[in-house]
């Protein structure tokens, strides 16, 4: 395949974007307030063993970084600077040469004392969102960089909700979040694919699946008196951990919904355009034919987001003496649960997704918008 001098001249400039982003971003210490401290020499000690009560070994190693400072007050000075790693890295780090580090420095009857606070993150942070839109755009050109942008004002939706239920402090606020849900798929919607018929009619699917499923759930879960289901295992939970439980479980239902919805309808619609003759009982079998090829992967995906959420705090509870029961009902039954009603949510729009396409698409009209 023969690559034009256009298109050249577009790799070109990505690559030089990227490599300008790099440099920026290695040398951007004069943008923080928090002193940064380059690691200029490490010197080892000698690693230690240690085991616990539960037989679990683990080895421990002393550091002694030689910082200088990039920015502030302190800048171009030197100092020394104690760092403890583990080889399970828990809860701590190890540091190499040339690495950028957040520091505090507090100074007290002429004496500066020095105390590590976290690593600086920022240049693969945004080397990788650079990365996430270069590909989106080389692969979907414009309408990647759309459903990026449907990601972005979707997160910076959320965290407006999460602080408004903050600064609120709404006792039953689960309501806030289903409005949330809808607005995410309204959003999400109309800026991949338009206000149209397409539209209307994924919205519509998505609704009645999450709606379908989430009832579905809680009537379950209200006739079996959650039975098993411990809602305080919730992390950090500050607010009705069983609320709070609902809401993580509209924004997962929705994601997977949304999923199987889209694919459908977009598919029937595409469908269509080809070939304008197809009457209604042929796209809704067709709809259930896609259906069930996007069914089992979806599933498999919703296991394999739960595998990786409950696999650290499992292992630790595992590491520290506990039964197989017990693990299982305080650190994963929560997530079984959410898992089992997106499930739910993926079966009910497989009919419900091919039905509303049939319907709006049926008979020889064209697609239309």
């Amino acid at each position: 395949m023969k690559v034009n001098t256009k298109t050249w001249l577009k790799l070109a400039l990505i690559l030089v974007s990227g490599l300008c982003l790099y440099l920026f971003l290695r040398n951007d210490a004069f943008l923080y307030q928090q002193p940064i401290g380059k690691v200029v020499a490490v010197k080892q000690a000698t690693p230690e063993k240690t085991t616990d009560v539960y037989n679990n070994s683990d080895e421990t190693t002393r550091q002694t970084l030689t910082l200088e400072i990039l920015n502030g007050k302190y800048r171009g000075q030197s100092f020394k600077v104690n760092n403890t790693y583990s080889s399970s890295g828990g809860l701590d780090q190890k540091y190499h040469l040339g690495q950028q580090i957040f520091v505090n420095i507090h100074e007290h009857r002429g004496q500066k004392d020095v105390v590590i606070s976290h690593y600086k993150r920022d240049v693969y942070l945004i080397m990788l969102s650079w990365l996430v839109v270069v590909l989106l755009y080389l692969t979907m050109q414009f309408q990647g960089i759309r459903s990026l942008l449907s990601v972005i004002l979707n997160f910076v939706l959320f965290l407006l909700i999460v602080q408004i239920d903050v600064f609120l402090n709404l006792t039953n606020f689960f309501w806030l979040f289903a409005i949330a849900a809808l607005l995410f798929t309204a959003l999400s919607l109309a800026l991949v694919i338009g206000l149209n018929k397409q539209f209307s009619v994924t919205f519509l699917a998505i609704f009645l699946g999450t709606t379908s499923a989430l009832v579905i759930g809680c009537l379950v879960l209200y006739f079996t008196k959650s039975k098993g289901v411990h809602y305080e295992a919730l992390d950090f939970a500050t607010q009705s951990p069983k609320q709070l439980f609902l809401a993580a479980t509209v924004i997962g239902l929705l994601g997977a919904v949304m999923d199987a919805a889209t694919d459908i309808v977009s598919t029937l619609f595409e469908m269509k355009r080809s070939q304008p003759e197809l009457t209604k009982q042929q796209l809704f079998k067709s709809g259930q034919v896609i259906g069930r090829s996007v069914m089992g992967p979806l599933i498999n995906v919703l296991l394999l987001i739960f595998f990786a959420e409950t696999f650290a705090m499992s292992v630790l509870y595992f590491k520290t003496g506990n039964s197989i029961a017990y693990t299982f009902e305080w650190t994963m039954a929560l997530g079984i649960v959410q898992a089992l009603i997106s499930g739910i949510g993926i079966v009910l729009t497989v009919p419900l997704a091919s039905f509303l396409s049939a319907q709006f698409l049926g008979g020889k009209q064209n697609v239309g918008n």
